[in-house]
């Protein structure tokens, strides 16, 4: 994460670090991204940079925590909405994913996002100082559910979050469209349900 240094930083410069960081990583993957680039693009100085973040992976992670701290919003307020109701919940949230990554104008920012999210396995229940995992939990109306433990219960909503993501990948890159992805994801779901849900 940055150093104290971004923080102290005015939120004009602040914001114009990150749009930089934003604006290579929508052009780029993690691989490609370029300090040069982020830095031109931000105008300030190489070891401007170096003291506000380790490096390059550092920036990233910064602008990818931002997404998952959005997300776990997201989350909460769908949980609040569907009234605990995770395959709702889930399907609802295939639809934000996609409308965020495959629309609008940072639509290749999020897919950026969206692929190091996969690649890394992190999830809305992964340590941060922001994380609202127990807020989530709390939230999950488990009377319909088979679980024993906290634990069972992050394990169906981990694997219930990586279906979901895949069916969004799947839904661009495998060009099938969001009404085909949706579906089969639904699909997934009556599946997923037979082993998640009491008897």
């Amino acid at each position: 994460m940055p150093f104290e240094t971004f923080f102290n930083l005015n939120s004009e410069k602040r914001d114009k670090i990150e749009k930089a960081i934003e604006s290579e990583f929508g052009k780029n993957s993690f691989e490609k991204v370029s300090i040069s680039n982020i830095i031109e693009k931000a105008e300030i100085p190489r070891g401007s940079f170096y003291q506000y973040f380790k490096d390059k992976e550092d920036a990233i992670k910064y602008i990818v925590s931002k997404y998952i701290e959005m997300e776990n919003k997201y989350v909460i307020k769908i949980l609040k909405e569907t009234n605990g109701d995770v395959f709702e919940t889930f399907l609802k949230i295939f639809d934000y994913m996609y409308d965020k990554s495959y629309k609008g104008e940072k639509k290749y920012l999020y897919k950026n996002i969206m692929k190091e999210l996969r690649k890394n396995n992190i999830t809305v229940f992964s340590d941060n100082e922001k994380n609202h995992g127990e807020e989530i939990l709390s939230l999950v109306n488990t009377e319909y559910l088979s679980v024993k433990s906290k634990r069972d219960l992050m394990h169906i909503l981990q694997i219930l979050l990586s279906v979901t993501r895949g069916a969004n990948m799947r839904a661009a890159d495998a060009g099938v469209g969001k009404d085909i992805a949706k579906q089969e994801l639904e699909e997934k779901f009556e599946i997923l349900k037979k082993g998640m849900l009491k008897k």
